[in-house]
């Protein structure tokens, strides 16, 4: 039984490599160019060490017993200082090479996290976000994964890697100097060697983590019996032997897999002590040979003496192999998608259409591949000005409803039309800056609370006294000139002078942001059931404060509680997905139908509660 590798580069994703090297050049040419001369340079300096030190030797021989101030040993000298400013060179290049390929690689990530965010927020609609498919698509892109990996990180391993492949390939050259075709021979070894050790150096990353995500359940039957909250019952039902019988049953599975993996594993790593040994063996067996029946000089051995041991490092496997193969894999993704326009950039063009009703024509909706409609032809017709109220139990569709009428959803039929004109098309982002909402599950933003408001109209978020209006109104104000740094005031515990803001300080938060964005001309205001957490009382009173802030305002409330919207100007019932009554509160409730018998239901037993 083999590792899981389907999480392995495959081949077609290797390629991506050279893409990715000149993109890097795209991104940060100064930092890429100066970034492959130090790779080059840091692998070029160990191949001019091995060159001086062959001719310090080959220059040691004559200058014996000649003493200090002699031809022979003036050059003795120069080789001396060229070896040792070769060694500065190497130390300073290896090291400059680090700092700037890390930084190059961060660089890299950051631009294609950035093409990978725009082009995940460039449809209008949200539906895509809630693929797991694309969802995962995303996850890869960054590099999430079994091995966290960025794209950047390809950049910067390739970097070291190619200061290895340089040293490598001179040595090679310095060896079939001494001995023509020598050098091939051992590189195209130690090449081939170097391919399998770090495709089974990746397999045996992989399987690691695979191993550790297979033996948790293992981990947990181990544990059960000493755990002090299931300990009681184990003993009371007598559950002992079965725990240790499950926890040896799975346990020798699952290391099965391990010890088969680990023999081959070692199997291999026989293979290649013996090639190599023997190549190594060979190799300065020959040179030794050569030099002493007068083939070639004392320097020549030290110089393929020292070439050979630089080539071994052709066989390492470690990080760097990760990086290069994870992270071009992580590559590959994000250049799969799209280069896109910024989505929220200026040439976003405002609503034309005068918004004189906000219309639904034979709506439908469907999500993904699923067989049954959320939504069954809802003719739906809501006047500018309106304050509607959306009832219905859960599941009846009344949150799809809502994201259709934002334009956060594509209709699977029928239509939406705002003054006659259907949104769709390149006009759905332009109606999505005419509406504001407070979601149950509304944005709670690591950001200043001054950011958090001024969302909501984000161009102008320079009008102070408008921010402070629609503060006061949403009584926020006080607690915003109580925070650390008022209105720059950091909404999080996790920054330094930040502060946790209570849910219903927050609940507030998104409504101010509402307000701001009707101040400055949203045209249609959505509340989906942004109290859902509260009691019915307390959802009540925010509905009731919120029609009082919005009277004048189109808005559509969005609740599975019917008593919280009495004092909306209209009604609607959605069940299972159809409107089956609509009118005013006082004309449903004396029309005695769905909506009367689930009001009086709630009703009482909120009354029950109460008591």
């Amino acid at each position: 039984m083999t590792a899981d590798t389907s999480l392995l580069p495959p081949p077609a994703t290797r390629w991506v490599l050279p893409a990715l090297v000149r993109y890097s050049f795209s991104v940060a040419p100064g930092a890429a160019t100066l970034t492959t001369v130090l790779a080059v340079l840091a692998g070029a300096a160990p191949v001019g060490i091995t060159i001086g030190i062959g001719g310090l030797v080959d220059g040691l021989t004559p200058a014996i017993g000649q003493g200090l101030d002699t031809p022979a040993a003036r050059e003795c000298y120069r080789w001396v200082a060229l070896v040792v400013a070769l060694f500065f060179l190497a130390h300073v290049t290896e090291s400059a090479r680090t700092a700037l390929g890390r930084d190059l690689g961060r660089r890299v990530t950051g631009r294609l996290s950035e093409r990978v965010m725009t082009a995940a927020s460039e449809p209008a609609t949200i539906g895509h976000l809630e693929d797991p498919a694309y969802l995962g698509r995303l996850a890869r892109a960054r590099g999430n994964g079994t091995i966290d990996m960025p794209p950047g990180e390809a950049v910067f391993g390739f970097s070291a890697k190619a200061s290895l492949w340089v040293t490598g390939v001179g040595s090679a050259a310095l060896l079939t100097q001494v001995t023509w075709g020598l050098g091939l021979i051992v590189f195209a070894v130690f090449a081939v060697l170097h391919v399998r050790l770090v495709r089974n150096y990746r397999t045996a990353v992989i399987e690691t983590v695979n191993q550790t995500e297979k033996l948790r359940r293992t981990s947990y039957l181990r544990d059960v019996p000493t755990t002090p909250g299931a300990a009681r019952e184990v003993r009371l039902f007598g559950l002992t032997s079965f725990f240790r019988d499950a926890y040896h049953a799975e346990w020798r599975v699952n290391m099965a897999e391990v010890w088969q993996r680990r023999h081959e594993h070692r199997l291999f790593v026989v293979v290649v002590v013996v090639v190599t040994g023997v190549t190594v063996a060979s190799v300065l067996y020959y040179l030794a040979y050569r030099a002493a029946t007068g083939g070639t000089t004392v320097g020549d051995l030290a110089l393929g003496g020292l070439a050979l041991r630089a080539l071994l490092q052709v066989l390492r496997a470690d990080e760097d192999d990760l990086r290069t193969g994870f992270g071009s894999k992580a590559a590959a993704e994000a250049f799969a998608f799209p280069v896109a326009e910024s989505p929220d950039g200026p040439d976003t063009a405002p609503w034309a259409a005068p918004v004189a009703a906000v219309a639904c024509e034979d709506l439908r909706f469907r999500y993904g591949s699923a067989a049954d409609e959320v939504l069954r032809g809802i003719d739906l017709d809501i006047p500018a000005g309106q304050s509607l109220a959306v009832v219905g139990l859960n599941g009846a569709g009344k949150t799809t409803l809502a994201r259709l009428l934002a334009g956060l959803d594509a209709p699977s039929g029928g239509c939406v039309r705002v003054g006659g004109t259907p949104v769709e098309g390149a006009d759905r982002r332009s109606w999505q800056r005419q509406v504001v909402a407070v979601f149950q599950d509304f944005g709670r933003y690591e950001l200043t609370v001054r950011d958090n408001i001024a969302f909501g109209s984000l161009a102008h978020a320079d009008d102070e006294e408008g921010l402070r209006a629609v503060a006061r109104q949403a009584g926020l104000l006080e607690f915003i000139e109580g925070l650390p740094k008022g209105w720059d005031t950091v909404m999080s515990g996790g920054y330094a002078g930040g502060v946790d803001a209570s849910g219903g300080e927050w609940q507030r938060i998104a409504i101010a942001r509402a307000l701001f964005g009707l101040r400055h001309g949203a045209r249609l205001l959505i509340m989906d059931e942004p109290a859902a957490s509260l009691d019915a009382r307390a959802e009540a009173q925010l509905y009731d404060t919120f029609h009082e802030l919005t009277a004048g305002a189109t808005t559509v409330a969005i609740s599975h509680r019917f008593a919280t919207v009495r004092k909306a100007e209209r009604v609607v019932v959605l069940d299972q997905g159809r409107i089956v009554e609509d009118g005013a509160h006082d004309d449903l409730m004396a029309a005695g139908g769905r909506y009367a018998e689930l009001f009086r239901l709630q009703a009482k037993r909120f009354e029950e509660a109460s008591s």
